[in-house]
């Protein structure tokens, strides 16, 4: 199904008033909006502190940002988007355009639109949310000619939980639909080992991302990893479709935005999708939250509506609402990164070369049973089917 895009916009007019613009295919609007003091400082913090921001509540935080990306103007828009899909036979999806940093910074994932039952949309498939890369030129989706190919770089402590991974999705190894391989990084050196000795589609990176005094971000194994760095290691390999990053760390009430900006500053013509979390997790609860995004990207799922699956997954794993974390930037236009092709395991072929032979079998029962009982002898027919 074709995409239909709602774009929503935040920006500054002439008088560095805050505007909304919203662009759809049968309906545009521009109209001012006010920022609450608390979310701008928010985002300011997010940028330049080196430490994470705490939020004293998620529910009220999805409030409010509800109020500034979806007051009643747009969720009018948003109906008249659902009904104008399902006429078209288009699905809707929300891309966020954020132009002033300290609003980028900030989980509009998390918002909420308060009616009789407070729904999120970035948690349906009806409205899934996406941020939009700077990249404008993408090239067509990978094919994977076999198993979807998975590398995982997590640090020595992580290894053991992440290891959860392969019994998640135990059933697709053994089918060949995925494989999954688990490196322990010390340096930037062991990717760059890893890489070359196999091809990869996706590179899940379990780790911290700061800002050093330099301005620089970083990624943190036991040595740093700056961004420069990583864009020169993943640049040779034009079969990586989509980048992670998971922080893992005690979960706790606080926000991140260093790992997305990160995530998304690795993006080009063929890494076109990221996901980072905008917050710390346990281990295990990152290993299922990946589990069910790959898992759905396996069965064919842009990946869009795959987030927005493994998000109410999310909400579901732990009391906390953690499902406001994930956020998924793109190339316009990638939602399906991978066109996967069906490939034959040996187990299918057995089964395959056994039903043939149970065809031809049953066949020659028949033509012995006819021609027996049409009058000719057993030798005769018997003789009759020898080439």
């Amino acid at each position: 199904m074709r995409v239909m895009p709602l774009q929503l916009s935040i920006g500054t007019d002439e008088h560095d008033a805050y505007v909304l613009y919203v662009f759809c295919a049968f309906k545009n609007l521009v109209m001012p909006i006010d920022v609450p003091d608390r979310l701008l400082d928010m985002g300011t913090r997010l940028l330049e502190s080196p430490q994470p921001v705490f939020y004293d509540d998620p529910h009220e935080l999805g409030r409010e940002l509800g109020a500034v990306l979806y007051p009643p103007e747009v969720q009018d828009i948003l109906s008249e988007a659902a009904n104008h899909g399902l006429r078209t036979k288009q699905r809707v999806q929300i891309q966020l355009q954020i132009a002033v940093p300290a609003l980028a910074a900030l989980p509009w994932e998390w918002a909420t639109i308060q009616t009789p039952q407070p729904w999120a949309p970035a948690r349906t498939d009806e409205f899934p949310v996406v941020r939009h890369s700077a990249v404008t030129s993408p090239q067509r989706a990978i094919v994977v000619d076999g198993p979807l190919r998975l590398m995982v770089c997590v640090s020595d402590a992580d290894v053991d939980a992440l290891q959860l991974l392969t019994s998640l999705l135990s059933v697709e190894i053994a089918q060949q639909r995925i494989t999954i391989d688990i490196v322990v990084v010390s340096h930037s050196t062991d990717i760059e080992v890893a890489l070359r000795r196999n091809p990869v589609h996706i590179i899940h990176f379990v780790a911290t991302v700061t800002l050093d005094p330099e301005q620089v971000l970083t990624m943190h194994y036991d040595d740093a990893i700056d961004i420069d760095e990583l864009q020169d290691i993943l640049a040779p390999y034009p079969t990586i479709g989509m980048v992670v990053i998971t922080p893992t760390g005690p979960q706790s009430a606080q926000l991140l935005a260093f790992p997305q900006i990160y995530a998304a500053l690795l993006l080009n013509t063929t890494l076109v999708t990221a996901i980072a979390f905008g917050g710390f997790c346990r281990a295990e609860v990152i290993t299922r939250y990946a589990a069910t995004c790959y898992n759905a990207i396996l069965d064919g799922r842009p990946i869009d509506l795959a987030v927005s699956h493994a998000r109410r997954v999310l909400g579901n794993i732990d009391i906390d609402p953690l499902w406001g974390y994930p956020q998924l930037r793109m190339v316009p236009g990638s939602e399906q990164v991978f066109v996967l092709t069906t490939t034959q395991t040996k187990a299918d072929w057995i089964r395959s070369a056994g039903l043939v032979i149970s065809v031809v079998f049953l066949l020659m029962i028949v033509t012995l049973v006819g021609r027996f009982l049409g009058g000719q002898s057993l030798p005769h027919i018997f003789k009759s089917l020898l080439p």
